[in-house]
């Protein structure tokens, strides 16, 4: 499990340097997918962590995912933001800037989840991989 949280790790610091290398791309599983840096404060450790994740903007709004592939677990990024919403967000080649991250209510998220299943299908499929219900945030500026 060591191993895998290392590995984990190191994938992410080496997509994190080439988003920052290219003006907010990266190539290989991630190619044309729109990405952001978010930096959350760890629910435990209270140590900045730093996280590539893929985003959609729906009606102006940037939301975000916990989808983790449809694991039975959040990601710890999840958990972060239910801790401490307060975040730090990099789009692109723009500078990072605070943010606010909500957890949506039920009856929104159901709402918002259709509408990304519309755009990237792939996330149907992670909810029906697992009975949590898999949790969507927006980021609003803070």
């Amino acid at each position: 499990m060591a191993d895998e949280m290392e590995s984990e790790r190191e994938f992410n610091a080496r997509n994190i340097a080439e988003f920052r290398a290219n003006g907010g791309k990266v190539g290989g599983q991630f190619e044309g997918f729109p990405l952001l840096i978010l930096t959350s404060t760890g629910a435990k450790s209270g140590a900045p962590r730093e996280n590539l994740i893929g985003y959609f903007d729906i009606d102006d709004t940037v939301y975000v995912v916990g989808s983790a592939a449809g694991r039975d677990a959040s990601p710890g990024w999840v958990f972060n933001l239910r801790a401490h919403p307060e975040v730090k967000v990099e789009i692109g080649p723009d500078p990072q800037r605070p943010a606010v991250a909500h957890e949506l209510p039920r009856e929104e998220r159901d709402r918002i989840y259709a509408a990304i299943v519309e755009r990237a299908p792939g996330f149907g499929e992670y909810q029906e991989k697992t009975d949590r219900v898999i949790p969507v945030f927006s980021l609003t500026d803070g």
